[in-house]
């Protein structure tokens, strides 16, 4: 999330806890159920238009300045091929490139002003300090 925000310097992507109640109208306009996304990456485009997995990561990058929108070009290998590679990268993501135990988000202005449920998670914030 934080690469993606450091990058989309025209702010065209917004972002969301999907436990969030910020969440539900969109899960809902787009027919999600919250436990699909817990298991995989959703990206919601627009009304009603949402892709999951490699598709959603791809399309991210679509809407990002070059070199990140270049790599869109992956959509033209056949999905399961790309979910494979997506799901590999995924399982061992937190082993390559390490977690943090800090919401990096909550102590940047910067990156909380783009989460539609900023509210909610100053919220949560403050009620577990």
């Amino acid at each position: 999330v934080k690469s993606v925000i450091k990058a989309d310097k025209h702010r065209k992507i917004k972002f969301c806890c999907v436990q969030s109640k910020a969440a539900e109208p969109y899960l809902r306009v787009c027919g999600v159920d919250r436990e699909d996304v817990l298991r995989r990456f959703v990206f919601i485009e627009g009304l009603g238009l949402y892709h999951q997995g490699s598709t959603a990561a791809l399309r991210v990058l679509s809407y990002l300045p070059l070199p990140y929108s270049a790599l869109s070009a992956f959509l033209i290998i056949p999905t399961p091929l790309r979910d494979a590679v997506y799901d590999f990268i995924a399982k061992r993501r937190y082993d390559w490139f390490g977690k943090s135990e800090d919401c990096l988000v909550l102590q940047e202005s910067e990156l909380l002003e783009r989460f539609i449920d900023r509210e909610e998670m100053m919220d949560r914030n403050r009620s577990n300090l």
